[in-house]
């Protein structure tokens, strides 16, 4: 998250803070959604620590607001005034790819994965000895939500 400090965030808990104030508006589907993304990203960074219950945490991930906003045909592309993601937020190479990517195409691929991580439990008995690499999954949604919540603070 230091690596954020030229976007004007200091750390992650300033983030949580700006997310939780700007959903605060009369636009209930945007509120939502941000509530929902300062949400997973609080219950993702417990991700990696140790005696973590990787079941409660994906019991705990939620999709629902998503769903709702395409249900009430919500433009996504508004939450960071349709524009591109910029090459300057990125922090690793990893992230490249998510480079001209919008809020909506963020969105998408978010719930994507959230829905695949959630159906991890019913398809692994044992989620250790899934044949998934599941802290790599845990983190690339993590990571993505945080790109996506820095890329839509920088536009407002």
């Amino acid at each position: 998250m230091a690596d954020y400090i030229q976007t004007g965030i200091t750390n992650i808990k300033e983030l949580f803070s700006w997310l939780n104030e700007r959903s605060r508006s009369k636009d209930v589907l945007r509120n939502d959604l941000l509530r929902e993304m300062r949400d997973n990203l609080k219950l993702l960074e417990h991700r990696n620590k140790e005696g973590v219950h990787v079941r409660a945490i994906l019991q705990g991930l939620s999709a629902a607001k998503i769903e709702a906003a395409y249900s009430g045909n919500y433009n996504l592309r508004s939450l960071a005034h349709m524009a591109k993601l910029p090459a300057g937020l990125i922090l690793n190479k990893r992230q490249e790819k998510y480079i001209g990517w919008d809020a909506e195409q963020f969105i998408y691929s978010i719930e994507g994965k959230i829905k695949d991580l959630k159906n991890l439990p019913a398809l692994y008995k044992d989620l250790d000895q899934a044949p998934v690499n599941l802290t790599l999954r845990l983190d690339n949604l993590y990571f993505q939500l945080l790109l996506l919540a820095v890329f839509i603070r920088n536009q407002r």
